[in-house]
């Protein structure tokens, strides 16, 4: 999956907190939020496909918001 050509993505030590901060107070899962971005970084890196994004989160996405209407869900995938 990893193409040496491509430059991976190295999020810098403070974005955890920085973020964090950032979202103090909304709300929603702010926890959520920051997994998933640790595993958007891991798509972009070729670690992670869309689809294993897509299924690993969409439990998480509905109980969240009530649906789960993210463009990266793949072809084929069934709701339950």
């Amino acid at each position: 999956m990893n193409n040496p050509q491509e430059p991976r993505l190295t999020p810098i030590d403070e974005w955890e907190d920085e973020a964090t901060a950032m979202l103090d107070g909304v709300e929603y899962d702010t926890d959520l939020g920051l997994r998933m971005a640790r595993d958007a970084i891991r798509v972009s890196n070729g670690e992670l496909s869309d689809a294993e994004f897509h299924e690993k989160y969409h439990e998480a996405v509905l109980a969240e918001f009530g649906e789960d209407e993210r463009p990266t869900k793949p072809e084929g995938f069934e709701d339950d």
